[in-house]
């Protein structure tokens, strides 16, 4: 696939701004997730099949016949089989792989004869995701594709995704769910309204560095100071459900609502692991008191969910340390 290169895109429409100031560079097998709303992913993906032009702006490196797209509502035949519906794709692009054992890398075969209109939420996302798979893109679009699928639906997902960027599918997602992109993706932005794209630090770890530095023994503290305009505003350790590095900046959830510590994680770490919080992922620290489940989509990947409802990343190489601490 040829390096496809935004530069400065903008987009307005309907006399609103829907893209501002967006640059971006996709290049083959990168693992690329962008958080942003519906309405931005599909003009976003407009753009890139060349179905819209920009406002402003630069796009180099397309070529829209070797580009597909999936929507979080994109239609299906429910009228047809699973088998009928593929084998019109396949005429189409002349594929010639045997279509029984495709279905078995994409959990259908055992629904192969059954109607569209009769699958599961789960075996739709999958189906849509091989249909893409049969015209075999250079660069394949897809907007949040976990969302409301099971535990077991995002566990066979992953999968049917992991093989299909194994045939030389680059593959870039959205979607306004951090927790999907981290499931999905290596290189992970935030798109804002103001200011573009904005990496985060929730790349995926390399889980065989272990060049960090074992955190000195950490002293007791009673309060965490955080920067509210001209204010400081401090909150006891118990008050805080979690702590995520946005861009090097350390940032309290507190009862849903977010606060900036001058800190960093590592000093934060420090002070904290005492007073009951752990060091999950590179880029939270979690209270331990706040944890609700524990959930396994694969043997790669993992996800806190506290009660407060918020989905945090679980590194693998942190599973054995947790188990420890809390037992089970």
């Amino acid at each position: 696939m040829q390096t496809i290169q935004l530069e400065h895109l903008f987009k307005q429409q309907h006399h609103q701004t829907i893209l501002k100031d967006l640059t971006l560079t996709i290049q083959a097998q990168s693992k690329i997730g962008i958080q942003m709303s519906h309405v931005e992913a599909t003009t976003l993906f407009k753009l890139l099949l060349q179905m819209l032009p920009q406002t402003s702006g630069v796009i180099t490196g397309i070529t829209p016949d070797h580009i597909q797209a999936i929507l979080h509502n994109d239609g299906l035949y429910p009228q047809l089989t699973i088998m009928s519906y593929l084998k019109s794709f396949c005429r189409l692009s002349d594929f010639a792989t045997n279509l029984d054992d495709l279905l078995q890398f994409f959990a259908l075969k055992d629904v192969a004869r059954v109607k569209i209109k009769h699958l599961s939420a789960d075996q739709q996302q999958r189906l849509a995701l091989l249909r893409a798979f049969i015209l075999h893109p250079d660069l394949l679009l897809i907007e949040s594709p976990l969302t409301n699928l099971t535990n077991a639906g995002i566990e066979l997902y992953l999968s049917a995704l992991a093989y299909t960027r194994t045939h030389s599918i680059t593959v870039l997602l959205t979607s306004y769910s951090l927790e999907e992109l981290v499931l999905t993706s290596k290189t992970i932005y935030r798109y804002h309204s103001n200011t573009g794209l904005e990496l985060t630090d929730l790349a995926t770890e390399n889980e065989a560095d272990n060049s960090d530095p074992t955190p000195s023994t950490p002293r007791p503290i009673f309060k965490v100071a955080t920067k509210v305009d001209d204010k400081t505003v401090f909150f006891s350790p118990n008050e805080i459900d979690f702590i995520e590095s946005v861009n090097g900046v350390s940032q309290l959830n507190v009862s849903g609502e977010q606060f900036i510590s001058p800190q960093t994680m590592n000093e934060l770490e420090q002070q904290l692991t005492t007073l009951g919080f752990f060091r999950c992922h590179r880029s939270y620290l979690v209270n331990l008191q706040q944890i609700a489940e524990l959930i396994s989509y694969s043997r790669n990947s993992y996800t806190l969910i506290l009660k407060s409802h918020s989905k945090i990343p679980l590194s693998r190489s942190k599973l054995v340390n947790l188990k420890a601490l809390i037992n089970f």
